[in-house]
């Protein structure tokens, strides 16, 4: 009775290592604090998007939906979970137009 065990593995001599090069660290740690950044995000945009609201935007339709949609672009690819590079880029765009809506 034959109760050897048989089994074919494959070996590789050569490990397929692959090394990701960096473009820039910043935001490579951006990316590694991604939880503790969103949350500080949310909190400035939300305020700042309703106080220009509030104050800038309650009177004019297409004001409100300078303020509104920015801000609603951001949020949305916080849920999405996007890179940290969109989420900044569109964070920094609705706060401009925020500024821009409230001041004016």
């Amino acid at each position: 009775m034959d109760t050897a065990i048989k089994s074919q593995t494959l070996t590789s001599t050569k490990e397929n290592v692959q090394k990701t090069v960096s473009i820039n660290p910043f935001w490579e740690k951006i990316e590694f604090n991604r939880f503790g950044i969103i949350p500080m995000l949310l909190v400035v945009i939300t305020c700042m998007g309703g106080i220009a609201v509030a104050f800038g935007a309650g009177s004019d339709t297409f004001e409100l939906a300078l303020v509104v949609f920015p801000t609603i672009i951001s949020l949305a690819l916080v849920l999405a979970v996007a890179p940290m590079r969109l989420i900044i880029w569109s964070s920094i765009m609705a706060l401009i137009l925020d500024l821009i809506v409230f001041v004016i």
